[in-house]
């Protein structure tokens, strides 16, 4: 086989496949006749994704809650920019540029997956790509509007670099800008970078039923795929246009108990994230794409040592940085929860 075979797989489309049309547009999509749309929106849960079509081109998709949601998700010309994660190829597709609430969507691509290889290389050489915009209410799928995006010539030469670059591990080659940046600018630190007070703060906590991640997943995998979600929110904060997102600072925690998961954010955003035309819960990234994982369950208000939770991740205006623990931070941190909570049983004690 040689690397251009390797890079570049034969894949047949599904020729059964129906796609939404100019006759559907404004029709409720029928369940058997979408069968994958549905397993896909509903079952799966996603709120974007590709798809190789019944002809071999690849369609994107955007998932709404409701047409009133999809009214406010796209006032603006829809933009499309080309990153890169790990091994990962990102198409983030922004519905939304206003300075005070953009709003992005990034359809991820493993390019060592020969599938989603495919569809990342097909998607570039497509003179249009169809872009379906869908609400999902009630369990029927509404087929809302579709339209049309493309790459130039500079972005497809580019785009195509990432994904060869990726494909054959030459990180090197990777233009500087087309990285996203949390893994390969995290510094390590100690906890002791974190003062008591920052420890001490109250944030959201995220519950994510981790037991059936693991099932679906395994755990190698479910790990992966949270903290995958964890930095595409960390992401979209370093990159907000508004100046008081990108320099705020706050801690990413976890706390694990009888298959429940705690993803912890302090402090708490919601005050830097009220905005006019939306919820807090569409526009703060970390909410946005814990959201969409099919095990998400709720959130709550809460003190992380309250839950014997584990400071991860610590953003210092744009910064990031990974904490490293030891056996001795339980100590510190078990000595912060008593002055909080002094009758309750420790969780950081023996």
């Amino acid at each position: 086989m040689t690397e251009h075979e390797a890079l570049r797989p034969d894949l047949l489309p599904d020729a059964s496949r129906v796609s939404p049309s100019q006759e559907t547009q404004g029709e409720i999509l029928d369940p058997k006749r979408y069968a994958d749309l549905y397993q896909l929106a509903e079952q799966e849960g996603l709120p974007y994704f590709a798809r190789l079509g019944a002809s071999g081109d690849v369609e994107l998709f955007l998932v709404f809650e409701s047409i009133d949601a999809f009214s406010e998700a796209t006032w603006d010309a829809v933009s499309v920019e080309c990153k890169t994660y790990q091994s990962k190829f990102l198409a983030v597709i922004w519905t939304l540029s206003d300075p005070l609430h953009p709003l992005g969507f990034p359809l991820s691509f493993d390019i060592k997956r020969a599938e989603e290889r495919f569809m990342a290389l097909r998607m570039l050489e497509q003179e249009e790509v169809p872009l379906h915009y869908l609400s999902f209410e009630e369990g029927r799928l509404t087929h809302i509007y579709t339209e049309a995006i493309s790459f130039s010539d500079g972005e497809k030469r580019q785009a195509e670099q990432m994904i060869e670059a990726l494909f054959y591990d030459q990180a090197e080659a990777l233009p500087k800008e087309a990285e996203v940046q949390e893994a390969a600018e995290a510094q390590s630190v100690p906890l002791s970078f974190l003062s008591d007070s920052v420890l001490q703060e109250k944030g959201t906590a995220y519950l994510v039923d981790f037991a059936r991640l693991q099932q679906k997943h395994g755990e190698e995998e479910a790990q992966h795929l949270l903290m995958s979600t964890i930095h595409q929110a960390i992401w979209v904060m370093r990159r907000h246009a508004r100046s008081e997102v990108r320099e705020t600072s706050f801690t990413i925690w976890a706390a694990e108990k009888e298959g429940l998961l705690r993803m912890i954010v302090t402090p708490e955003m919601s005050e830097l994230f009220e905005v006019v035309h939306m919820t807090e819960e569409e526009a703060n990234p970390f909410s946005r794409f814990l959201f969409t994982l099919p095990e998400f369950l709720s959130t709550e208000e809460t003190v992380p040592l309250g839950c014997g939770a584990y400071p991860l991740i610590r953003v210092e205006a744009g910064r990031l940085y990974h904490i490293e623990l030891d056996e001795a931070d339980n100590a510190r941190l078990g000595k912060l929860y008593v002055q909080i909570f002094p009758l309750a049983k420790n969780p950081y004690a023996g």
